[in-house]
């Protein structure tokens, strides 16, 4: 299916942004499967060091790769940290001067979405979703300013989280992977991070649930793997046998699938006893592009959404968990009328329409969740509606959320024409989810 007009190739974009390396993939409009931008032509180099670097009294500045090169040098002044130091909103002290930090982030992002000149061009781009390992208020707002300072050609520019590139990437995988719980191993030497999806086949659309774990035990020293032969040996086993540790634990609380190793960490192959536990009955992958490909997933799903994506809803902790919607007369008929779907994320949910009002003045907005809770009816009382005869009062209803479990509902009463001119009064409720 192609995005865009006629015959002509369209792309969408998936941007992993982390605060170590970054990534880019993108899903033409004629692909199955999305492919991961390498840095270097012909090599599998997908990661690009979330990295800036200005050249040491001269205004140049360089990014990624080529910045860890100036800095490895001793000609730069690295600057790191870009998204901690974007959310903190200080500005950034780089030799004598000072930087707005969401200037820089910009301009690393900027400098890395050139890369994609290798492949396509920007102007082909239809859809670009970027991900990170936690989307909170304060990153969105970082994102959106980021996005604005970007001046991208496309206006279909969306965030999730980490949880949900991986639940978007599961979308365009066979069937049998999706049986039961699928973990994804995200390590970087540092952290692991893991990713326990759960589906929910009993309801419809399926709901997915993913469950998160961080473990430190893991930790490397500040240059990863020991140079010399015996000390890597032994951090190898160490690695091993604290992971394997791990995977036995989370496997015998759960019936567990597919397993994705992800991240630079499980690049020296230590896994040799935990892997031959994870493989006895399991699917077991290993890749470090997982994230990135399932934000080009979603970029898709987003602005062409597939039969994948109506059969399964993702329940993320920014995710709206409960249908809300309205009983109205439709030529006569009652009628369902849907005003905020599950699995939206919380900060992209409103909608807004007009209806004309019965003169009882009350609005019966049902909440039905699918955590499993029960549904109940949230009745809006509208005191001090103006009296109209029947079919003569039209209210313009919008909905929004302040948070992941408040739904703000506003009413302005509208009139009718020039024969019942609007009032002007607003009615206004919080509904607690």
């Amino acid at each position: 299916m192609l995005f865009g007009s006629g015959d002509e190739k369209r792309f969408v974009l998936g941007y992993d942004l982390g605060e170590k390396v970054s990534q880019i993939s993108f899903l033409a409009s004629d692909a199955d499967m999305p492919e991961t931008l390498s840095v270097l032509a012909g090599a599998e180099l997908y990661n690009i060091p979330t990295v800036l670097c200005k050249r040491k009294d001269v205004n140049q500045w360089f990014y990624g790769k080529e910045a860890v090169r100036h800095i490895d040098e001793g000609d730069g002044i690295p600057v790191e940290g870009l998204i901690a130091a974007a959310r903190d909103g200080k500005p950034v002290k780089v030799g004598d001067s000072e930087y707005d930090p969401i200037a820089l982030l910009t301009l690393f992002i900027k400098r890395s979405l050139s890369l994609l000149s290798m492949e396509l061009s920007l102007d082909m781009v239809e859809a670009i979703m970027f991900t990170t390992m936690s989307l909170d208020h304060r990153m969105v707002q970082v994102l959106n300013a980021v996005t604005a300072a970007l001046e991208l050609k496309t206006t279909n520019v969306f965030y999730q989280s980490h949880e949900e590139s991986f639940f978007n990437y599961m979308l365009y995988q066979p069937e049998d992977l999706m049986h039961h719980t699928i973990l994804a191993c995200d390590y970087d030497c540092e952290t692991l991070n893991v990713l326990q999806m759960t589906l929910n086949h009993n309801t419809k659309p399926v709901v997915a649930t993913i469950d998160t774990a961080s473990y430190d035990s893991l930790r490397l020293g500040p240059d990863g793997f020991p140079k010399d032969a015996a000390l890597f040996h032994r951090a190898c086993d160490r690695l091993d046998d604290e992971f394997l540790t791990i995977m036995q634990k989370l496997c015998s609380e759960r019936i567990v699938s597919t397993i994705f190793l992800l991240g630079d960490g499980f690049r020296e192959k230590w896994t040799k006893r935990s892997l031959e536990f994870l493989c006895r009955t399991r699917r077991v992958f290993q890749g470090n592009n997982l994230f990135s490909k399932g934000a080009s997933i979603a970029a898709r799903e987003r602005i062409r959404p597939t039969d994948n994506s109506r059969m399964f809803v993702f329940l993320g902790e920014d995710k709206l968990k409960s249908n809300l919607g309205m009983n109205l007369l439709k030529c006569g008929k009652e009628a369902y009328f849907a005003l905020l779907d599950a699995g939206v994320n919380w900060y992209e949910a409103e909608n807004s329409f007009d209806i004309i009002m019965d003169p009882g003045g009350i609005i019966n907005i049902q909440v039905t969740p699918l955590t499993g809770k029960s549904p109940r009816l949230v009745q809006f009382y509208l005191e001090g509606l103006e009296k109209r005869p029947a079919g003569t009062t039209r209210l313009h209803i919008s909905l929004n959320m302040s948070s992941v479990d408040e739904v703000n509902v506003k009413v302005q009463d509208m009139g009718f024409g020039e024969l019942f001119p609007a009032t002007g009064k607003v009615w206004e409720q919080t509904i607690e989810l």
